[in-house]
């Protein structure tokens, strides 16, 4: 999400901060950067690019009817373990409705339209999200008009900033696809509207259904931001912020993670490798949110006290602290984004492979530290290494960018790379470091997800 996303969030923060402390601003604002990192392809090209023999693996496409046509009568029992799993090991999930399991027996012999519609309900996801076939191309790449696909068959939004729409290339079942390509494409998906409206305040009918209940953080107003509990995990705050607000504890991606994993080896499992590639980019998108130093802590660089002490001045009516507060940590987080999407895109457009944050994606040197990603991995080892650096990024995203607590409603078009060029060199150098640090784990963590995932073990 870069610039403009913001500017309506920038306009209503006065009237929001209403709801209650500090803490209860943030449950309504902080989805408006419910993105972790702005195309995540650009990530997962080059974290794939370096396993060994990924470049030449190829899948044939399949379409979801096909997949769910073949498998209705075997996926039930993988649907009904994962939401044992989920039940006994996640403190805060909330269990699906029984009347939501997908239909076993009855299920066989259905149309590919009725077997969506119930594999889409049973997982819980927007059921307006067509889930076609295509590819997204790199930077740079044309796609002939004809085979363009229409931007509604990919997403629910209107348009997403980072996203070109003439970049997803239309596939046919039976076409021949890349492995790398597959995977990343996937791993763009989930913001692409999986997970938008999907609560019970959310306005609507699915929301009515799913069970999730009302939207425990974040505005349900604004369609981008009902899909930030799922994005987002924090899991590191102390003690004191989770007493004062202790619904920042009900969030998804770890379940997420071990779904799509779950479906991915099941797909592979049942000889459908398309499904099993493509689930496993839905399950690396949530492994790199977690990636964001925004996406792990609450708001970098304020401390517990200082939260509490300002939303207790806004209880008395002081309402100025806690707008700065809010204000200051949307705006940097768009900018981080802004900064990772333009500079990558251009070093791709420029096939400069050779930049830092595309040869720290590729570099293999901590693998060793998560080879394969475990339940316990992603609070314990990813969200645990995003959530440490939070308050040094955050502190060197104001030396860079002194104006990052500015961001003014029409910088859709802003283009932070371009913008760090005007700071010191050693400063350049220093938030180079910073965000190459951060892809050299979304790199580590993509890897570890696929070493567990892929049936021919490449890489173990």
């Amino acid at each position: 999400m870069l610039a403009g996303t913001a500017s309506l969030m920038n306009r209503q923060v006065s009237s929001w901060v209403r709801q209650g402390g500090l803490l209860g601003t943030l449950a309504v604002l902080l989805p408006s950067t419910a993105l972790g990192w702005s195309n995540h392809p650009l990530c997962t090209w080059q974290a794939v690019a370096v396993m060994p023999g990924m470049a030449e693996r190829v899948v044939t496409a399949e379409t979801l009817g096909s997949f769910l046509g073949d498998v209705s009568d075997r996926l039930p029992a993988a649907l009904e373990g994962e939401e044992i799993w989920a039940r006994a090991h996640l403190p805060f999930y909330a269990p699906r409705p029984d009347a939501l399991r997908f239909g076993g027996a009855s299920a066989v012999g259905k149309d590919a339209a009725s077997l969506r519609a119930g594999f889409v309900h049973a997982i819980r996801v927007n059921e307006g999200m067509m889930l076609d076939l295509y590819v997204q191309r790199l930077p740079g790449v044309g796609v002939p008009a004809e085979r363009v696909l229409p931007w509604s068959s990919a997403s629910v939004l209107e348009s997403l900033e980072d996203t070109e729409a003439g970049s997803l290339e239309r596939v046919s079942e039976g076409d021949v696809l890349r492995v790398a390509d597959v995977v990343a494409t996937a791993t763009n998906e989930p913001d692409l509207g999986l997970d938008i409206g999907l609560w019970a305040d959310s306005g609507s009918a699915q929301g009515g259904r799913y069970g999730y209940g009302a939207q425990p953080f974040g505005n349900p107003h604004l369609s981008y931001g009902t899909q930030a509990p799922f994005h987002m995990g924090f899991y590191h705050e102390s003690g004191l912020v989770y007493r004062a607000a202790g619904y920042l504890q009900h969030t998804y991606p770890e379940a997420r993670i071990h779904l799509f994993m779950t479906l991915s080896r099941f797909a592979f499992a049942q000889g459908h490798p398309y499904w099993g590639w493509r689930f496993a980019g839905w399950a690396i998108h949530y492994v790199q949110d977690l990636g964001q130093p925004y996406h792990a802590r609450v708001l970098p660089g304020v401390g517990a006290l200082t939260m509490v002490g300002i939303g207790a001045l806004d209880m008395l009516g002081i309402h100025g602290p806690q707008v700065a507060a809010v204000t200051r940590v949307t705006n940097r987080h768009i900018v981080l984004e802004n900064y990772q999407y333009r500079r990558m895109s251009a070093a791709y457009r420029a096939h400069d492979m050779d930049d830092p944050l595309l040869a720290a994606l590729r570099d293999t040197s901590d693998d060793g530290s998560l080879e394969r990603l475990g339940a316990s991995s992603v609070r314990e080892i990813v969200s645990a290494q995003s959530a440490a650096v939070a308050d040094e990024l955050d502190a060197q995203l104001v030396r860079i960018f002194p104006d990052a607590d500015v961001v003014v409603a029409d910088a859709a078009d802003l283009d932070m790379n371009s913008v760090s060029r005007r700071a010191p060199a050693a400063e350049q150098a220093s938030m180079t470091r910073l965000v190459a640090d951060r892809m050299r784990q979304v790199g580590r963590d993509t890897r570890a997800v696929i070493r567990v995932l892929d049936p021919e073990g490449v890489g173990r």
